[in-house]
């Protein structure tokens, strides 16, 4: 059948895209393939949600949907698949309630990382509420459900939604609640009976429309420190033991991203063109040995968060110490974000210190952001990386990558927290890079104390029809190599989503039957995480 905005009459214009050109702009990604949906619809409203389903299963038309789409470098807007319909949550924004006493917020979809925090600040909440490393423009709902991660003791954004409202495919509203009264649907994650709220993360049966979201307590104190290591190769394994050791005396409860050189050199800079030698699609050693002499950036760093009461910060900065400094350089900033007269001296002060130890003012100013995030207020500073090959600037407003035509894409493959773990899975990455021409990009992400995401990632003109297909081949290659060796990625792109539960046939048939019997024509999201209805 022909989709057209007739179907939909309950809806306004703007609220269903049908124009080819609009289509194509919104549906874009930063992947190496593109797909582009029949129609694109905005719901404002959990009734419109549930009317657009029942429409969408009764023709047997594709649905699938996101929340803001702000995964860039996973899939954004775009479905696995060409044509169907493609939802976009993003217009679905209130903030239903922020509970003070017990810590949560219950939220629709479409708000923002950006959004929460604001609305804790002007109501002078005493919550903090945990923002990924990616854009503070991205749902928090939305991450969440694809198991994304923050930086601060709630880190885990997934284990921090609590009680949910779906939408089936029949356009059925049901809650994970064992009651309708039920008092603690937003206090208590594993309610009655089987978990329910697991069932629709990283699946596809049914649409989150409503969630409630556990927020920080403001701690007495917080103070930010930054670590560089300096120890040399032969002693990276001993360092990754003492780092988790670390973790598991709960001396760090914030969970940092211990950088590469490369990945930290893409936030602080563009890509050095002039350093690459004729005919090199990768810089030499020595080129990335000059710059990064030039910003002062080490073989690897992280920054971290301490939090609690100030007897509480002096035992972590003890155990920090103690675990960190035989390898590298530990240094205590505080909470340089104060606005007093004394907290802008100290600021000046931070700076002026960093500029002696030889740091850049590119990599200077990133301080700033990165305690902002450990403090849990989002920011964009880090996401525009990605414009670290692209011809365009790094952006000082709004921004939108895969409008922008900027390439790139991530795996993260989840390793045990072990020196052995990690070092086969840095070797196996490294010879892969080297086989399709990339520099080496990781970030080593603390999960918990026993698992580290090693999140890998490529940057490429999608104009360049020969480093697209490098990309693309990289990535399969990556993918594959990671799964083979036990390596399986934490979230997956919309190009490799469809394979996703291969590795275990049963598992795959028991979902898949579920699917069936939630969703028997299977509209909703088809292949989202490898599940089909056959």
């Amino acid at each position: 059948m022909i989709l057209s905005k007739e179907l939909f009459p309950f809806l306004k214009d703007e609220q269903v895209i049908v124009n080819n050109s609009d289509l194509e702009i919104i549906s874009k990604s930063t992947l190496p393939d593109q797909t582009k949906p029949n129609l694109i619809i905005f719901p404002e409203s959990t009734q419109e949600v549930q009317k657009i389903v029942q429409i969408s299963n009764q023709y047997k038309i594709p649905l699938w949907y996101v929340s803001t789409g702000k995964n860039w470098g996973y899939g954004c807007k775009s479905a696995p698949y060409q044509g169907g319909i493609t939802l976009i949550l993003e217009r679905m924004k209130k903030i239903i309630e922020v509970n003070e006493e017990l810590g949560y917020a219950v939220i629709e979809p479409g708000v923002t990382y950006s959004e929460l925090h604001t609305y804790l600040e002007k109501t002078q909440s005493k919550l903090w509420t945990d923002s990924a490393g990616t854009t503070e423009s991205a749902s928090v709902i939305g991450n969440a459900l694809d198991k994304g991660r923050g930086l601060t003791p709630y880190a885990d954004h997934f284990g921090m939604l609590c009680g949910f409202d779906v939408v089936l495919a029949s356009g059925e509203l049901i809650s994970t609640s064992p009651s309708k009264n039920f008092h603690c649907k937003h206090t208590y994650k594993w309610s009655l009976g089987p978990y329910m709220d697991g069932l629709f993360t990283q699946s596809n049966f049914g649409i989150v429309v409503k969630s409630g979201v556990w927020l920080m307590p403001k701690p007495e104190k917080f103070v930010f420190f930054a670590f560089e290591y300096q120890a040399g190769r032969d002693k990276f394994s001993s360092f990754i033991n003492d780092f988790r050791e670390l973790i598991f005396q709960n001396g760090l409860l914030s969970r940092p991203h211990l950088a590469n050189d490369f990945a930290m050199l893409c936030i602080v800079d563009r890509y050095p063109w002039n350093r690459l030698k004729k005919n090199e699609k990768v810089l030499s050693e020595e080129a990335l040995s000059e710059w990064k002499q030039q910003h002062g950036v080490p073989d690897w760093t992280f920054g971290g968060g301490l939090y609690g009461t100030r007897q509480q910060i002096q035992a972590q900065k003890k155990l920090v110490c103690q675990h960190l400094k035989p390898y590298g350089k530990v240094r205590f900033l505080g909470d340089t974000k104060s606005e007093s007269t004394f907290g802008k001296l100290y600021r000046k002060l931070v700076m002026f210190g960093a500029k002696l130890e030889g740091k850049s003012d590119e990599f200077i100013a990133q301080i700033f952001p990165a305690i902002n995030l450990f403090k849990g207020k989002p920011t964009d500073e880090f996401a525009k990386q990605v414009y670290f090959k692209s011809a365009k600037e790094r952006p000082t407003g709004p921004f939108n990558p895969a409008q922008d035509d900027c390439g790139f894409i991530w795996t993260g493959p989840l390793v045990p927290f072990s020196s052995e773990h990690i070092q086969k899975a840095l070797t196996i990455s490294k010879e892969v890079f080297k086989q399709y021409e990339f520099d080496f990009f990781v970030e080593l992400i603390v999960e918990s104390p026993r698992t580290i995401i090693a999140l890998f990632g490529v940057f490429f003109n999608p104009m360049d029809s020969e480093e697209t297909n490098r990309a693309r081949d990289w990535y399969k290659t990556i993918h594959s190599k990671m799964i083979e060796e036990g390596y399986v990625a934490y979230r997956e792109t919309s190009t490799s989503t469809g394979s996703a539960l291969d590795g275990n046939p049963q598992l795959k048939e028991m979902l898949s039957k579920i699917k069936k019997t939630l969703d028997e024509n299977g509209t909703l999201a088809p292949g989202r995480y490898g599940i089909f209805c056959d």
